[in-house]
């Protein structure tokens, strides 16, 4: 009976169910209270709902009973940070031997900071984050022989903390259940979260743990530094997932900022990819042809893990859409983009008004927030009162919501000049709702058996299946009855198992590893580049750069803070070891300045830094000898230890730096052409070579 109720009140945390798992961890602890670990996890549970001062009394009594438990150590350091006893945690956490948590080969460490970002601005899931919170809420409850938990990228310490896997699956439920951000159980289960990757200790990764990336992660600044600082020191191996390549494909249909971002994250997922997850076999094509056009000679193993899921939400949603009118209606599903075309839907909404009258036609439902280039869209709505009584535009609807608008809709439209797979035409299958959908890229996966598909960018051919569907008897029961017979979805934890077995089969393929290979003569701008195109210049920028004391790339050049910097420059094939030469353009601080350099293999930089001075912001160039050896690496080392405020050339920047950093070249001594080259084309304003 104990051993029982103990199992109910784990298998109850694990899915967030906390009010019932704490009841049926006292109701154990009734009965064994001298259980020190069940103390433990019924304080993990009280913590993960949101009351860390309860949850501390509840670690002292399992402290009390184990004293020397350092997982209980670590949960109380955890407790405390919560209520703001930062020097008590930070105490006792330097007692605990190996407090530090260490991830054994083989682990599956599934990153979710981009999850967690979004869910500071947002409560409801999008497509990617509806993906991330379903295998994960499967994968981080299923039994198997790896270790398996939730870590997140942490900006201010610049490592990765693990994530509590009940605080992530009571924040997964919240995100499926509604829509209110202010709602003070979603805040407080987002600042239970947020403290508890804080105050964690970084983890330690051993050789052969995977770091699995299921979300994005171009846009956080140094992460892929990071990513290849863990592959470097300690042989991880990284694993992202890609959705689609469509800011490369299709740039005019996304923000220039975002363009930019993903072509420098390509190149870099290129570099540093030990296998990559695709949603669609449309969009592992588009991988592998981007991908030979930046390492032409890896072939990185790319693993199609279809997004053909069911979460079992069609069972439990309302008999009908929760609306006060009954009018019937079409449901579509996507956000309000530019590249999600819903201009075209709303004029072939228009055509169908004029032709078959207002009473015939059903209304348009489009579900999603607003995104990039929908103004004219908008604006066709705005302009035509006819349209404006037949189309409704919802945003911010949660899970349940959105079940009972796919239950009680007459069909769902699903239309898109591109996709990595189309998750709202699944979504349509698991309510038995035949999709009308647009004939092109991972759509003609996702739409196999259950959708009609109509011609991209076709209004014509789009009311005529629209009338089908509505006007012609018999069209849409033979689809629906073929949907019913051809298509059959897999739960979520089908899909969790699927990428468990890609993850492990991506430890059989050997790459190399170094993929970044500088040529004699090569230059690396350190600044961002612009996209679309992906680049291994764009990668060398970042990877490059080793340590926590370089800022973030911009435009012009990168910042370092005062103190030591270092360049790590991998080279190709040196032949005969000749001496090389390595130039390095650097802009001064805004004050009088002392600067050391030095360079050197990177088995042992020991010799001493020269060191040059001048006048304040001005532009200069060094050059560096560097002996006859055949070194793979030679590496750059910059010792600016005076800080100078950059409030003396940009008001209010409060950062202080030690230089700037421009640009870097590698050459042989008697490379006089590519000397020549690099010193003209960075000197002078204006020159061009004829």
């Amino acid at each position: 009976m104990p051993a029982a109720l103990l199992a109910e009140a784990d298998a109850l945390h694990a899915t967030g169910e906390l009010r019932a798992a704490a009841s049926a961890y006292i109701a154990y602890l009734d009965r064994a209270p001298a259980d020190a670990s069940a103390w433990r996890r019924y304080a993990d549970c009280v913590s993960a709902a949101g009351d860390p001062a309860a949850a501390l009394l509840l670690y002292r009594q399992a402290e009390r009973l184990a004293p020397q438990d350092p997982l209980v150590a670590r949960r109380l350091a955890d407790a405390l940070g919560s209520l703001g006893r930062d020097e008590e945690a930070a105490a006792l956490l330097a007692a605990i031997p190996g407090a530090v948590e260490a991830s054994p080969p083989g682990t599956m460490l599934f990153d979710v900071s981009d999850l967690l970002d979004y869910c500071r601005a947002c409560r409801t899931p999008t497509g990617i984050q509806r993906v991330q919170l379903n295998i994960l809420s499967e994968i981080l409850v299923a039994p198997g022989e790896a270790l398996v938990a939730a870590c997140a990228y942490h900006l201010d310490s610049a490592s990765w903390k693990l994530v509590p896997s009940a605080l992530f699956l009571r924040l997964a439920a919240l995100g499926r259940s509604g829509s209110d951000t202010e709602d003070p159980e979603w805040q407080q289960a987002l600042a239970a979260i947020t403290e508890a990757v804080r105050h964690a200790a970084p983890c330690r990764f051993a050789a052969g743990a995977n770091l699995v990336n299921l979300g994005s992660s171009w846009w956080q600044p140094g992460y892929m530094r990071r990513v290849a600082e863990l592959k470097r020191l300690h042989a991880v191996r990284y694993i992202p997932f890609l959705y689609d390549c469509i800011p490369l494909l299709f740039p005019q249909h996304c923000a220039a900022a975002l363009v930019d971002e993903f072509a420098r994250w390509f190149a870099q997922l290129c570099l540093l990819a030990d296998g990559v997850v695709v949603i669609s076999d449309s969009t592992r094509r588009d991988f592998e042809r981007l991908r030979a056009t930046v390492v032409p000679d890896i072939a990185i193993p790319t693993f199609v893990l279809p997004l053909d899921a069911d979460d079992g939400s069609a069972a439990s949603a309302p008999a009908a859409a929760p609306r006060a009118e009954t009018r019937p209606y079409v449901l579509f599903v996507a956000t309000l983009e530019a590249r999600k075309n819903h201009l075209m839907v709303f004029r072939a909404w228009q055509r169908l008004l004029r032709l078959h009258g207002p009473e015939a036609v059903p209304e348009l439902v489009c579900v999603g927030k607003r995104g990039w280039l929908a103004e004219p869209a908008l604006d066709l709505v705005a302009a035509d009162a006819a349209l404006q009584a037949h189309v409704r535009l919802l945003h911010g609807v949660p899970d349940d919501a959105l079940a009972g608008l796919y239950r009680g809709c007459e069909f769902t439209l699903f239309n898109s000049f591109y996709e990595g797979w189309g998750l709202p035409v699944t979504e349509s299958f698991a309510f038995g709702k035949v999709a009308l959908v647009a004939d092109n890229s991972s759509l003609l996966e996702a739409g196999a058996g259950g959708g009609v598909f109509f011609a991209t960018d076709d209004v014509p051919d789009l009311v005529a299946k629209l009338e089908a569907m509505l006007f012609q008897p018999g069209f849409r029961t033979a689809a629906e009855a073929r949907l019913l017979a051809e298509v059959r979805l897999r739960p979520w934890s089908a899909l969790a198992a699927q990428l468990a077995g890609h993850v492990a089969a991506a430890a059989r393929f050997a790459l190399p590893a170094r993929r970044l290979a500088l040529r004699p003569g090569e230059v690396v701008d350190l600044r961002l580049l612009p996209g679309p195109t992906p680049r291994l210049v764009m990668a060398a920028a970042e990877l490059v750069r080793e340590g926590d004391t370089w800022m973030p790339l911009e435009d012009w050049g990168c910042w370092c803070r005062p103190g030591r910097v270092t360049l790590r420059l991998p080279l190709a094939e040196m032949a005969g070891g000749a001496p090389l030469r390595v130039l390095v353009q650097f802009v001064a601080p805004p004050a009088p300045w002392r600067i050391g350099l030095r360079a050197g293999p990177a088995s042992g930089l020991t010799r001493p830094f020269g060191h040059i001075e001048g006048v304040p912001s001005q532009v200069v160039f060094c050059a560096l000898e560097v002996p006859a050896e055949a070194w793979p690496e030679v590496l750059v080392e910059i010792d600016a230890p005076t800080g100078v405020p950059l409030s003396r050339i940009t008001p209010g920047d409060p950062r202080e730096v030690g230089c700037g950093v421009l640009s870097v070249m590698v050459c042989r001594t008697d490379d006089f052409a590519a000397r020549l080259d690099y010193l003209e084309q960075r000197s002078l304003n204006s020159f061009a070579r004829l």
